[in-house]
């Protein structure tokens, strides 16, 4: 069941590179130890040899069924903070979770955004302000540490960020030359895109929990890779 969980949450829920930029690693490892250890501890408080078969295979069926329960809370807890929204906003692509996004708010986003999906994440774009008063308020949501990819009345249609990805997107080479110290980790991250460094360019990609991460875009500003490096 462990290795079925693990399996859901990295491979489904939780891809790379969100796993490593969410920290979900520690959480869910925390959430299968306190699993595990709630068998023998648990064994420990009700066993005993005076007990009958009948009652002790009831205590251990009731054992098996707490741990069940303990492993659905903990992958619950994993399910909703899961990577839901992956929003180009002005110079950067931004990585929202699911609990950070008000449900009510969804109904305000264009008709094709309005359902976060399972597992995957849902690609959009971020619109300019209408108008000064919701530009001042756009910034102070921003100081409060709300982006615009939390924001559903913001998004627009992925297709409609290309524009703004291109003019806003940098060679990877520009990076490599700015910072020497990641160029293993760059180089390793071209070589798995399958393209070469000239062909590729690249933006900041940030989460609530990290800034630290770039994506690699081809010339269609299809994302095609990822690296741990500081893009700003």
């Amino acid at each position: 069941m462990a290795l079925v969980s693990a399996a859901v949450v990295f491979g489904l829920l939780y891809p790379a590179p969100y796993r490593a930029m969410l920290g979900v690693g520690p959480i869910f490892l925390m959430v299968l130890a306190v699993d595990v250890a709630c068998g023998p501890l648990l064994t420990l408080i009700v066993a005993s040899p005076k007990k009958s078969r009948r009652e002790r295979w009831l205590d251990f069926g009731l054992i098996g069924f707490i741990q069940v329960l303990a492993l659905l809370y903990g992958c619950h807890s994993v399910w909703v903070a899961r990577p839901a929204v992956l929003a180009f906003e002005v110079d950067r692509l931004v990585v929202a979770t699911a609990n950070e996004i008000e449900p009510a708010d969804l109904a305000k986003a264009p008709e094709d955004l309005q359902r976060l999906p399972w597992w995957g994440v849902l690609k959009a774009g971020t619109r300019r302000a209408a108008n000064s008063t919701e530009l001042m308020d756009s910034v102070d949501r921003g100081l409060a540490g709300i982006s615009l990819a939390r924001q559903p009345d913001w998004w627009t249609p992925w297709q409609q960020a290309t524009e703004g990805m291109a003019a806003r997107a940098k060679p990877v080479a520009e990076l490599l030359a700015r910072r020497p110290a990641d160029a293993e980790v760059l180089q390793s991250a071209i070589r798995a895109s399958g393209l070469p460094a000239a062909d590729l360019r690249y933006l900041p990609l940030t989460s609530s929990k990290t800034l630290d991460w770039i994506a690699l875009l081809d010339g269609q500003m299809n994302l095609v890779g990822y690296a741990p490096v500081d893009g700003f």
